[in-house]
């Protein structure tokens, strides 16, 4: 189908979950859509943080059923600009990284028919290292996308972040999560050297640099660019910040791989895993921090310098992280079996 004329509208996987809220609300404020289609079975928000009743007036959900391609395709008729944030966590209950790359072919597929002019994928630094089956899946999804623009006008754009924290505590699970065990425990390992680096964006840049690809630059295609912060804070640094900002107690440490690989310390975690019914952290998790893929692969891109960091988010909300636990099996996962 031929794209139309513009029409304000877009689409985004989980307009009312994490990022997807953020960057809805960014896109509806700053006038690059009128409207917006929520695919997902979630049609209730995870927080009402940065969202108004006016915002979600102008929000309408349809269901993201990958087995219905003509729903799909019939639901985003009209829409101008699709972002695609979707993607899982944990290859678990028969569920991979490659089978959620094959679903996100299917629903760029259903863009294409419906006459979409823009698709902007969510990927992942670092997809030229093969090995980690998280950024492998995200790869094989880049791929599908890009030859599916290479046979038709439709026109992408990628953006590439290691991780998205802010805006308040209880939305950044992974550093809630971690401020908790440092509350808790009187030692913290690291797998490794702890000396790789990671450096993640806050969720409001990230929302702007996918609306300012997408919706603000929609006649142009083939961006692939960094989405990071502008801290780069090795693991050491960055839990040791963590620590002194949530006023834990624990000490850090950490090994060499030949005395503790990852799956090891992956191990440790899992008495919590048991107790609170979710996963903290998984060997594919460590592996991936611990690689050294998760920076920007162009440090020189200008826009990264004037961009949130994580070390200064981690001070100003240090007292309220890790007070509580946040599942992200039950955020994220049985909400996908329950209508919201």
């Amino acid at each position: 189908m031929m794209a139309g004329a513009p029409t304000g509208r877009v689409a985004i996987t989980g307009a009312l979950s994490f990022t997807g809220r953020y960057l809805a609300t960014h896109l509806l404020n700053s006038a690059k859509a009128s409207s917006v289609l929520n695919l997902s079975s979630r049609k209730k928000p995870i927080s009402s943080h940065n969202l108004s009743e006016n915002h979600l007036d102008k929000i309408a959900s349809h269901e993201l059923c990958f087995d219905d391609a003509l729903g799909l395709t019939k639901a985003l008729g009209g829409v101008d600009v699709l972002y695609c944030t979707y993607w899982i966590r944990f290859a678990r209950d028969g569920d991979t990284h490659e089978k959620a790359a094959d679903r996100c072919r299917v629903l760029f597929e259903c863009a294409r028919e419906a006459g979409v002019k823009k698709v902007v994928f969510s990927a992942h630094t670092g997809m030229s290292h093969e090995g980690f089956p998280y950024i492998d899946g995200k790869a094989r999804a880049c791929q599908h996308l890009r030859d599916l623009c290479a046979s038709s006008s439709m026109k992408y754009a990628i953006v590439k972040p290691c991780g998205i924290f802010g805006d308040v505590p209880n939305e950044s699970i992974l550093f809630n999560n971690a401020a908790y065990v440092l509350r808790r425990t009187p030692l913290f390992i690291l797998p490794r050297d702890g000396l790789p680096k990671f450096q993640p964006i806050h969720v409001q840049d990230m929302a702007q640099l996918m609306a300012e690809i997408g919706s603000g630059s929609i006649d142009t295609s083939g961006e692939e660019l960094d989405a990071v912060g502008s801290d780069s804070p090795t693991g050491l640094e960055l839990f040791r910040c963590l620590r002194d900002a949530c006023g834990g107690s624990a000490m850090l440490c950490s090994v060499v791989p030949s005395y503790l690989p990852s799956r090891f310390v992956g191990a440790l975690t899992k008495p919590l895993d048991w107790m609170t019914g979710d996963v903290l952290l998984d060997s594919d998790d460590l592996d991936l921090m611990y690689s050294g893929l998760t920076v920007a692969d162009d440090p020189t891109d200008p826009r990264i310098k004037g961009r949130r960091g994580v070390l200064q988010w981690m001070k100003e909300h240090g007292p309220n992280l890790g007070r509580k636990y946040v599942s992200s099996i039950a955020r994220y996962y049985y909400p996908r079996q329950q209508s919201q």
